[in-house]
């Protein structure tokens, strides 16, 4: 059992990837490219997010950027309250830093 603590256990290498973090909101339309959701985490302006949503029976994905992020009280909870717009390409524009 020589040496058996040193041997290396685990590595890390850097890859690109995705992570997905579902959020249960209350989104309302706020205009024709723009929502306003109602959410437990805050988020950050200019950070995009996709949009999934029930209409007619079928799941609806739509690319989001969002545009605004507040504290809201809400039935007596501290919620937030996101503004989003909607964007077509998010590849052509760059996220806000």
């Amino acid at each position: 059992m020589s040496g058996r603590r040193s041997n290396q256990r685990r590595g890390v290498a850097n890859t690109g990837g995705t992570l997905r973090v579902l959020r249960d909101v209350t989104v309302q339309r706020g205009g024709d490219d723009e929502f306003v959701a109602i959410s437990r985490e805050r988020a950050t302006p200019g950070e995009l997010l996709t949009l999934e949503r029930l209409v007619n029976g079928a799941l609806v994905s739509a690319r989001v950027r969002v545009i605004d992020s507040r504290p809201a009280i809400i039935g007596g909870t501290v919620r937030h309250r996101l503004r989003l717009e909607r964007i077509e390409n998010p590849d052509a524009e760059s996220p806000v830093s």
